[in-house]
Protein backbone atom coordinates (compact mmCIF):
# COMPACT_ATOMS: atom_id res chain seq x y z
CA UNK A 1 0.00 0.00 0.00
CA UNK A 2 1.57 3.30 -1.18
CA UNK A 3 1.85 5.87 1.55
CA UNK A 4 1.89 9.02 0.03
CA UNK A 5 4.04 11.93 -0.72
CA UNK A 6 3.46 13.29 2.77
CA UNK A 7 3.61 10.22 4.74
CA UNK A 8 6.67 8.86 2.96
CA UNK A 9 8.68 12.12 3.75
CA UNK A 10 7.65 12.58 7.43
CA UNK A 11 9.29 8.40 6.94
CA UNK A 12 11.94 9.73 5.81
CA UNK A 13 12.82 12.59 8.39
CA UNK A 14 11.76 10.13 10.69
CA UNK A 15 14.96 7.90 9.71
CA UNK A 16 17.35 10.70 9.99
CA UNK A 17 15.66 12.01 13.86
CA UNK A 18 12.35 12.09 15.44
CA UNK A 19 13.65 15.56 16.88
CA UNK A 20 13.59 16.66 12.83
CA UNK A 21 10.02 15.03 12.56
CA UNK A 22 8.83 16.99 15.65
CA UNK A 23 10.23 20.23 14.09
CA UNK A 24 8.61 19.26 10.49
CA UNK A 25 5.36 18.84 11.87
CA UNK A 26 5.04 21.79 13.87
CA UNK A 27 6.42 23.42 11.01
CA UNK A 28 3.31 21.78 8.99
CA UNK A 29 1.05 22.55 11.60
CA UNK A 30 2.11 26.48 12.46
CA UNK A 31 2.11 26.99 8.61
CA UNK A 32 -1.40 25.24 8.05
CA UNK A 33 -3.26 27.55 11.07
CA UNK A 34 -2.26 30.43 9.74
CA UNK A 35 -3.63 29.44 6.23
CA UNK A 36 -6.82 28.88 8.01
CA UNK A 37 -6.50 31.86 10.17
CA UNK A 38 -6.30 34.21 7.12
CA UNK A 39 -9.04 32.81 5.28
CA UNK A 40 -11.24 33.05 8.31
CA UNK A 41 -10.39 36.80 9.05
CA UNK A 42 -11.14 37.10 5.19
CA UNK A 43 -14.62 34.91 5.06
CA UNK A 44 -15.58 36.87 8.27
CA UNK A 45 -14.42 40.19 7.70
CA UNK A 46 -17.35 42.00 6.49
CA UNK A 47 -20.59 43.26 8.87
CA UNK A 48 -22.85 40.89 8.17
CA UNK A 49 -21.20 38.44 9.67
CA UNK A 50 -22.97 37.43 12.95
CA UNK A 51 -22.43 35.58 16.14
CA UNK A 52 -24.64 32.57 15.85
CA UNK A 53 -22.33 31.92 12.20
CA UNK A 54 -19.18 32.06 14.58
CA UNK A 55 -21.10 29.28 17.29
CA UNK A 56 -22.00 27.70 14.01
CA UNK A 57 -18.29 26.83 13.22
CA UNK A 58 -17.19 26.45 16.35
CA UNK A 59 -19.51 23.70 17.28
CA UNK A 60 -18.01 22.28 13.60
CA UNK A 61 -14.20 22.71 14.87
CA UNK A 62 -15.37 21.29 18.62
CA UNK A 63 -16.38 18.13 16.49
CA UNK A 64 -12.97 17.98 14.14
CA UNK A 65 -10.54 17.93 17.33
CA UNK A 66 -13.09 15.64 19.52
CA UNK A 67 -12.61 12.94 16.34
CA UNK A 68 -8.81 13.73 16.26
CA UNK A 69 -8.31 13.35 20.17
CA UNK A 70 -10.65 9.79 19.45
CA UNK A 71 -7.76 8.76 16.84
CA UNK A 72 -4.66 9.49 18.88
CA UNK A 73 -6.10 7.64 22.13
CA UNK A 74 -6.55 4.64 19.05
CA UNK A 75 -3.30 5.21 17.54
CA UNK A 76 -1.25 5.38 21.78
CA UNK A 77 -3.08 2.30 22.17
CA UNK A 78 -2.51 0.24 19.54
CA UNK A 79 1.33 1.31 19.77
CA UNK A 80 1.49 0.94 23.47
CA UNK A 81 -0.13 -2.80 23.17
CA UNK A 82 3.01 -3.91 20.50
CA UNK A 83 5.11 -2.39 22.99
CA UNK A 84 3.83 -4.26 25.90
CA UNK A 85 3.68 -7.42 23.48
CA UNK A 86 7.37 -6.98 22.48
CA UNK A 87 8.37 -6.74 25.86
CA UNK A 88 6.38 -9.49 26.68
CA UNK A 89 8.10 -12.12 24.04
CA UNK A 90 11.75 -11.13 25.45
CA UNK A 91 10.91 -12.56 28.68
CA UNK A 92 9.34 -15.78 27.58
CA UNK A 93 12.15 -16.22 25.40
CA UNK A 94 14.56 -15.97 27.97
CA UNK A 95 12.59 -18.27 30.05
CA UNK A 96 12.55 -20.61 27.23
CA UNK A 97 16.36 -20.48 26.79
CA UNK A 98 16.67 -20.92 30.26
CA UNK A 99 14.20 -24.05 30.85
CA UNK A 100 16.04 -25.75 27.60
CA UNK A 101 19.42 -25.21 29.21
CA UNK A 102 18.42 -26.81 32.59
CA UNK A 103 17.50 -29.58 30.51
CA UNK A 104 20.15 -30.19 28.28
CA UNK A 105 22.02 -30.33 32.05
CA UNK A 106 19.40 -33.56 32.64
CA UNK A 107 20.37 -35.27 29.34
CA UNK A 108 24.15 -35.04 31.23
CA UNK A 109 27.20 -36.34 28.60
CA UNK A 110 28.54 -35.07 25.99
CA UNK A 111 25.42 -34.65 24.14
CA UNK A 112 24.28 -32.68 27.39
CA UNK A 113 27.26 -30.79 27.55
CA UNK A 114 27.77 -30.14 23.97
CA UNK A 115 23.68 -28.31 23.99
CA UNK A 116 24.08 -26.34 27.04
CA UNK A 117 27.20 -24.83 24.96
CA UNK A 118 25.22 -24.21 21.94
CA UNK A 119 22.62 -22.98 24.34
CA UNK A 120 24.45 -20.18 25.65
CA UNK A 121 25.77 -19.69 22.39
CA UNK A 122 22.38 -19.15 21.07
CA UNK A 123 21.17 -17.12 23.70
CA UNK A 124 24.05 -14.43 22.73
CA UNK A 125 22.83 -14.59 19.17
CA UNK A 126 19.51 -13.75 20.13
CA UNK A 127 20.90 -10.72 22.61
CA UNK A 128 22.63 -9.66 19.42
CA UNK A 129 18.80 -9.95 17.40
CA UNK A 130 17.56 -7.39 20.30
CA UNK A 131 20.39 -4.95 20.56
CA UNK A 132 22.38 -4.98 16.88
CA UNK A 133 20.01 -5.11 14.53
CA UNK A 134 19.28 -1.65 12.30
CA UNK A 135 19.41 -2.57 8.86
CA UNK A 136 17.50 -5.72 6.53
CA UNK A 137 21.20 -6.86 6.12
CA UNK A 138 21.95 -7.11 10.18
CA UNK A 139 18.46 -8.88 10.30
CA UNK A 140 19.27 -11.55 7.38
CA UNK A 141 22.61 -12.36 9.18
CA UNK A 142 21.65 -12.79 12.28
CA UNK A 143 18.46 -14.84 11.16
CA UNK A 144 20.98 -17.23 9.40
CA UNK A 145 23.17 -17.54 12.67
CA UNK A 146 19.76 -18.09 14.49
CA UNK A 147 18.82 -21.04 11.81
CA UNK A 148 22.34 -22.40 12.14
CA UNK A 149 21.99 -22.93 15.85
CA UNK A 150 18.31 -23.96 15.88
CA UNK A 151 19.44 -26.96 13.46
CA UNK A 152 22.52 -28.05 15.03
CA UNK A 153 20.82 -27.78 18.42
CA UNK A 154 17.66 -30.10 16.66
CA UNK A 155 20.04 -32.74 15.27
CA UNK A 156 21.45 -33.57 18.76
CA UNK A 157 18.32 -33.53 20.43
CA UNK A 158 16.89 -35.76 18.01
CA UNK A 159 20.06 -38.45 17.96
CA UNK A 160 19.54 -38.22 21.45
CA UNK A 161 15.77 -39.30 21.43
CA UNK A 162 16.31 -41.96 19.51
CA UNK A 163 18.85 -43.41 20.78
CA UNK A 164 17.15 -43.24 24.50
CA UNK A 165 12.94 -42.83 23.56
CA UNK A 166 12.17 -41.38 27.21
CA UNK A 167 10.49 -38.75 29.12
CA UNK A 168 13.61 -36.62 29.63
CA UNK A 169 14.42 -36.71 25.73
CA UNK A 170 10.95 -35.72 25.16
CA UNK A 171 10.68 -32.56 27.11
CA UNK A 172 13.81 -31.60 25.75
CA UNK A 173 12.56 -31.84 22.50
CA UNK A 174 9.21 -29.69 23.63
CA UNK A 175 11.39 -27.35 25.19
CA UNK A 176 13.81 -26.65 21.76
CA UNK A 177 10.33 -26.34 19.76
CA UNK A 178 9.05 -23.26 22.08
CA UNK A 179 12.43 -21.79 22.00
CA UNK A 180 12.77 -21.75 18.30
CA UNK A 181 8.66 -21.07 18.25
CA UNK A 182 9.72 -17.88 20.29
CA UNK A 183 12.25 -17.08 17.24
CA UNK A 184 9.53 -16.98 14.81
CA UNK A 185 7.07 -14.61 17.54
CA UNK A 186 9.79 -12.34 18.28
CA UNK A 187 10.14 -11.30 14.27
CA UNK A 188 6.39 -11.13 14.02
CA UNK A 189 6.15 -8.38 16.53
CA UNK A 190 9.13 -6.42 15.83
CA UNK A 191 8.37 -6.25 12.18
CA UNK A 192 3.92 -5.45 13.41
CA UNK A 193 3.48 -1.31 13.46
CA UNK A 194 0.27 0.33 14.30
CA UNK A 195 -1.59 0.06 10.32
CA UNK A 196 -0.43 2.32 7.89
CA UNK A 197 -4.42 3.49 7.35
CA UNK A 198 -4.68 4.72 10.37
CA UNK A 199 -1.50 6.87 10.63
CA UNK A 200 -2.53 8.22 7.54
CA UNK A 201 -5.96 9.36 8.92
CA UNK A 202 -4.61 10.10 12.04
CA UNK A 203 -2.17 12.45 10.06
CA UNK A 204 -4.92 14.31 7.82
CA UNK A 205 -7.31 14.75 10.35
CA UNK A 206 -4.76 16.47 12.52
CA UNK A 207 -3.76 18.93 9.43
CA UNK A 208 -7.70 19.74 9.07
CA UNK A 209 -8.43 20.27 12.95
CA UNK A 210 -5.01 22.59 12.99
CA UNK A 211 -6.66 24.43 9.61
CA UNK A 212 -10.20 24.88 11.03
CA UNK A 213 -8.93 25.55 14.26
CA UNK A 214 -7.11 28.81 12.40
CA UNK A 215 -10.28 29.54 10.81
CA UNK A 216 -12.11 30.00 13.66
CA UNK A 217 -9.77 31.73 15.03
CA UNK A 218 -9.70 34.52 11.91
CA UNK A 219 -13.45 34.23 12.30
CA UNK A 220 -13.49 36.19 15.77
CA UNK A 221 -10.21 37.93 15.17
CA UNK A 222 -8.14 36.21 17.98
CA UNK A 223 -5.09 34.37 17.39
CA UNK A 224 -4.78 32.77 20.57
CA UNK A 225 -1.40 32.61 19.57
CA UNK A 226 0.03 31.19 22.92
CA UNK A 227 -2.55 28.75 23.84
CA UNK A 228 -3.02 27.25 20.11
CA UNK A 229 1.48 27.18 19.49
CA UNK A 230 1.01 24.94 23.05
CA UNK A 231 -1.97 22.79 21.47
CA UNK A 232 0.22 22.41 18.32
CA UNK A 233 3.70 21.43 20.40
CA UNK A 234 1.60 18.78 21.95
CA UNK A 235 -0.28 17.35 19.19
CA UNK A 236 3.20 17.57 17.47
CA UNK A 237 4.74 15.26 20.31
CA UNK A 238 1.90 12.71 20.26
CA UNK A 239 2.64 12.00 16.41
CA UNK A 240 6.11 12.08 17.15
CA UNK A 241 5.76 9.62 20.25
CA UNK A 242 3.67 7.26 18.53
CA UNK A 243 6.07 6.55 15.81
CA UNK A 244 8.94 6.23 18.17
CA UNK A 245 6.76 3.31 19.68
CA UNK A 246 6.33 2.17 16.36
CA UNK A 247 9.71 1.67 15.74
CA UNK A 248 11.47 -1.08 18.05
CA UNK A 249 14.97 -1.07 16.72
CA UNK A 250 15.09 2.80 16.33
CA UNK A 251 14.51 6.12 18.17
CA UNK A 252 14.00 5.82 22.13
CA UNK A 253 11.96 3.72 22.94
CA UNK A 254 13.38 0.25 22.70
CA UNK A 255 12.87 -2.62 23.93
CA UNK A 256 15.67 -4.25 26.55
CA UNK A 257 17.04 -7.60 26.59
CA UNK A 258 18.17 -7.74 30.23
CA UNK A 259 15.68 -10.90 30.40
CA UNK A 260 17.87 -12.63 28.08
CA UNK A 261 21.39 -11.30 29.45
CA UNK A 262 20.09 -12.30 33.16
CA UNK A 263 19.50 -15.63 31.90
CA UNK A 264 22.79 -16.27 30.53
CA UNK A 265 24.57 -14.91 33.25
CA UNK A 266 22.48 -18.13 35.75
CA UNK A 267 24.65 -20.56 33.17
CA UNK A 268 27.89 -19.73 34.92
CA UNK A 269 31.14 -18.73 33.13
CA UNK A 270 31.23 -20.56 29.31
CA UNK A 271 33.50 -23.39 29.11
Amino acid sequence: MSQGPLLETLGFVADQSLFLLFLALLAIYMAVAEIGYRIGRRAFNSRTADETARSGIGFIVGGILGLLAFLLGISLSLADSRHNERRGVVLNEANAIGTAWLRAGVIGGDEGARMQSLIAEYGEVRVRVYRDIRTRDDGDRLDAETARLQGALWQIATDVARANPNAVSGLMLSSLNEMFDLATTQKRFFTERVPLHILRLLLWTSIIAVGAMGYHFGSTGFRQLVMSTLLLVLWASALVLIVDINRPRQGTVTISHDPIVWTLESFGPRR
